[in-house]
């Protein structure tokens, strides 16, 4: 099997399963020899804001000289971007033979009735990688909801995190933020610690509260009312954090949250004897690189892109759009149909002169001219494209030094989209 092939084998997997349960999954790990017993876990769960907090964490963790591994759903760059170690991705030959190995395994259960999806395999991919390179830690994003996700299978992690909790996947968890919430909370264990992101919504908060109450578990909130930020734009931010300042590349204000949220996450790993010096912490954080997270992919003319697919999400980027960019801006969006995309379009659509709504590159997506007339409720200008590529590159061609673009939606969608704008003149990284 070559690294093709261990993708399309991946691929062929369905995405959820018929009723979620966490014993396939065991049962895959079982007969890989339990490599999830052998991991050292800090399990993050939540809405918006995991990716950029188990980024920064995981850096923080290889710098203090850990060696870390870090598990992340979904990609933006390539399938490999999944499972990393100290920042580098798993190679494309090691990756193809932990799948193969995987397989076997897999097929024997299949074989018998057994029903596996492909975050279960990818992760089991992981696990066994990880452990097979005795990791020091690994960082694991949960990739939907927390009780039944596949990376709920590490006996006793060393830490459990929720970052902030909205709606989304309502179909799978809940129609609340309180169901929402009661599944994420499922990464809990008796007797741990909780750690949340500041600015939670008090809906999460109460049932966060009530599940540590109910586990014995310890509660904390990340470095509440310790921020003094000290620049704030949209290449990132300088944030004091008590006595230590911290230099964040990632932009857009609600990156700080994230930000405290691994400031504390990384008090509690001391009060736990792991090493972690100021000088780790500082250096940690200024390295991180996490793609599509309000990702400032020029200067001038301005150009954001930023995965934001969600109500929260949406939120978010319309405050750091009002906040940092000039008054004349453009949206190219593209969004998957299982997607609240009115509430998105209404958080979003106001901020805009002009939209152009564009299809993504997955089976689920939104049509662009539907988009478009979810879009033309809350601005005058828009027009659907049939063609993602062609759209960015008409629009970068016109853009005008004191205009902007946001190019947001969907992962999927930055994932085709951020080749091509790496390249754009005027991204630094370009010249």
């Amino acid at each position: 099997m070559d690294y093709e092939e261990s993708l399309e084998y991946i691929a062929n997997f369905p995405r959820f399963k018929k009723e979620p349960s966490l014993d396939e999954m065991k049962m895959l790990l079982a007969k890989l020899g339990d490599p999830q017993n052998r991991l050292k876990s800090i399990n993050v769960a939540g809405t918006n804001g995991k990716g950029s907090t188990v980024a920064m964490l995981s850096s923080v963790l290889s710098t203090a000289g850990y060696k870390t591994g870090r598990y992340i759903s979904p990609y933006v760059l390539e399938f490999r971007e999944r499972m990393m170690i100290n920042g580098k991705m798993i190679g494309k030959k090691r990756l193809a033979k932990i799948v193969e190995t995987v397989k076997e395994k897999a097929d024997e259960l299949m074989e018998n009735g057994i029903v596996l999806n492909a975050f279960e395999v990818t992760t089991a991919c992981a696990m066994l990688w990880f452990a097979e390179e005795e990791c020091d830690f690994v960082v694991l994003e949960a990739g939907l909801g927390g009780r039944f996700d596949a990376t709920n299978t590490v006996p006793e992690p060393v830490l459990q995190i929720i970052t902030a909790v909205g709606l989304d996947h309502m179909e799978q968890l809940g129609d609340t933020v309180a169901k929402i919430t009661a599944e994420k909370c499922g990464i809990l264990r008796p007797g741990c610690t909780l750690l949340t992101s500041p600015g939670q919504e008090q809906e999460a908060l109460t049932v966060m509260l009530n599940k540590c109450a109910e586990l014995d578990a310890t509660f904390v909130t990340g470095a509440a009312g310790r921020a003094k930020i000290v620049s704030c734009d949209a290449s990132g931010m300088d944030v004091l954090v008590g006595k230590t300042e911290l230099a964040l590349s990632l932009g857009g204000r609600h990156q700080i949250n994230n930000l405290l949220t691994v400031y504390s996450a990384v008090g509690i790993l001391r009060e736990k004897h792991f090493v972690i010096k100021d000088e780790h912490l500082v250096e940690g954080i200024a390295a991180t690189k996490f793609p599509a997270r309000f990702e400032l992919c020029s200067k001038e003319p301005m150009v954001i892109l930023d995965g934001a697919h969600n109500p929260q999400a949406a939120k978010a980027l319309a405050e750091n759009v009002k906040e940092f960019l000039p008054e004349k801006r453009t949206l190219l969006c593209g969004m998957m149909a299982d997607k609240d995309c009115e509430t998105v379009m209404a958080e979003l659509a106001p901020c805009f002169e002009r939209i152009i709504t564009v299809p993504v590159q997955n089976p689920r997506m939104v049509l662009p001219e539907k988009l478009a007339e979810i879009a033309a409720k809350y601005c005058k200008n828009v027009k659907a494209e049939q063609n993602a590529k062609e759209a960015l590159e008409s629009v970068l061609e016109k853009l005008e030094s004191e205009e902007a673009l946001v190019v947001a939606g969907s992962l999927y969608l930055a994932s085709e989209l951020r080749p091509m704008l790496m390249r754009y003149k005027g991204n630094p990284k370009a010249e």
